[in-house]
């Protein structure tokens, strides 16, 4: 897999308190792009799906869910 560098500047101060509670800032950070990353695919992909599905998939007939219901009921006698 491919991989770039970035940078991201923040206070001395902040870092410094991450540190001190023991977070690694680094691996935070790849954490948290990697895990929004995912979020943005998994919204996308959402998203492509619902369209397919009103393009493609036509509403039942009227009465149908009715029948079937009533047709899976007698079908237990």
């Amino acid at each position: 897999m491919e991989s770039v560098v970035i940078s991201v500047r923040i206070k001395s101060e902040t870092k410094r308190a991450l540190e001190k509670d023991g977070i690694d800032v680094e691996k935070a950070v790849k954490e948290f792009l990697n895990q929004r990353a995912a979020q943005i695919e998994l919204r996308e992909t959402v998203e492509r799906m619902a369209r397919s599905i009103r393009k493609n998939v036509k509403p039942s007939k009227k009465g149908f869910a009715v029948k079937s219901v009533r047709e899976d009921r007698d079908a237990d006698n």
